[in-house]
């Protein structure tokens, strides 16, 4: 297949097929959130007709390629909402969802979106309810090293629903009462990064991830430009210092020198995590790291990149019984799109475009071959053929904007 015809085509699915997510979810329901502005859901598949979190800042990639900015402030506008009634973003938005979020990729949504508008009124707006969403982070998810970890303030009613939803994806589930909800714990708090992965040791909240410290990292910086931009000096220099802080405390505890790359830490027992994963790759797109950190990082793409893709984790990281989708030999759309931007951002183009173009052709071959996209892929075959906790979603979303961003750089 050639190249051109990959891009041409499959762009051409996605610009007929975006109406098709758009979903109006206003007025009170006893399971869904209301929301002010027609969402964009990830698929059409009526399973999936949700707001997701964090899917949203690559769905709007997308969205903002092909001239749909109205949609993209809707979904921007949306963020705001759950933040200034919540105090922050659930991960799906369902009212079973209170109790967690998901990486907070507001502040770079936020930005894309001023950089389209230049509207100071929307960003004063924006720029408050960052504040909001920051002091949820700093006094719900704090560990005690000062670096942020996943989490979830259910309460044992709602583990035991949440056993009901998810028991059929695990099988390591303890069958005593007490083992069984701390066990739900920390499987409900992996929600707040990747469902389910082998990185944590099956003890998510006792660990700090790399890819939510990395995006706090984002999340610091971009909050400090919008306080410039908003003529509030003072807050700028707060903004700044904080990211300095998480930065030095990213280099102590997640950055290993030795192995050139980031693992997540288990604070609990004071060590690092041994699970190689694509996660690093998002303090590569959020600035966290060093020019010498980023030639590591790009230097040991081998670690997780394969013939198609950038694996989730490398070959042989999970020792449970489980199953998990965010594992090997699933590649999934937001870690090409991360890896892509992050090796552009410090000047690693040759990388950044082989993967770009991995991932559009296999979007590509598999669109032409089911006249869908998928919401993962398998990294060695390059199908569709993949590790399933459920059954695969045909998906527009982030498959579908990681796909145009990731044309755009094939054809810079």
């Amino acid at each position: 297949m050639l190249l051109r015809d990959a891009i041409a085509t499959t762009r051409s699915h996605i610009d007929a097929h975006w109406e098709q997510t758009f979903r109006d979810s206003r007025g009170e329901s006893a399971k869904e959130l209301s929301l002010p502005r027609p969402h964009t859901v990830p698929s059409t598949d009526p399973t999936m007709w949700l707001f997701f979190y964090w899917d949203t800042y690559f769905t709007n990639l997308g969205l903002l390629r092909q001239n749909r900015l109205a949609q993209a402030i809707n979904n921007a506008d949306n963020v705001i909402y759950c933040i200034e009634q919540i105090g922050f973003v659930p991960n799906i938005s369902v009212r079973i969802a209170l109790n967690r979020s998901q990486v907070p990729v507001s502040a770079v949504l936020f930005e894309d979106i001023f950089r389209h508008t230049k509207d100071l009124t929307w960003l004063a707006r924006a720029y408050a309810a960052l504040g909001k969403e920051y002091a949820f982070w700093m006094a719900m998810r704090l560990a005690p090293n000062g670096l942020n970890t996943c989490g979830t303030h259910a309460d044992p009613i709602t583990l035991a629903d949440f056993y009901k939803v998810i028991s059929h994806r695990l099988r390591d589930i303890p069958a005593e009462p007490v083992a069984r909800l701390q066990y739900l714990r920390h499987k409900m708090a992996e929600c707040e990064v990747w469902d389910f992965n082998p990185r944590f040791s099956q003890r998510a909240a006792d660990f700090n991830p790399v890819d939510t410290n990395a995006i706090l990292f984002q999340f610091e910086t971009i909050a400090g430009d919008f306080a410039r931009t908003l003529g509030l000096p003072a807050e700028e220099a707060v903004w700044r210092e904080r990211a300095a802080h998480r930065r030095a405390l990213m280099d102590r505890y997640l950055w290993n020198e030795a192995k050139g790359f980031y693992f997540d830490y288990d604070w609990a027992q004071g060590r690092q995590g041994t699970v190689v994963s694509a996660a690093p790759y998002f303090a590569l797109w959020s600035g966290v790291c060093s020019d010498a950190q980023a030639a590591a990082l790009a230097r040991n793409l081998p670690l997780v990149e394969r013939a198609h893709g950038v694996m989730t984790c490398a070959e042989g990281s999970n020792t449970s019984a489980n199953t998990y989708q965010w594992d090997a030999p699933n590649m999934w759309p937001p870690l090409q799109t991360a890896a892509i931007i992050g090796l552009l951002r410090h000047g690693h183009k040759a990388e950044a475009k082989r993967i770009a173009e991995k991932y559009v052709l296999t979007c590509a071959r598999n669109l032409a071959t089911t006249g869908k996209l998928w919401e993962k892929y398998n990294a060695l075959t390059g199908g569709i053929d993949v590790a399933d906790e459920y059954k695969m979603p045909q998906m527009m979303g982030w498959t579908a904007g990681g796909f145009l961003h990731a044309a755009e750089v094939l054809e810079s």
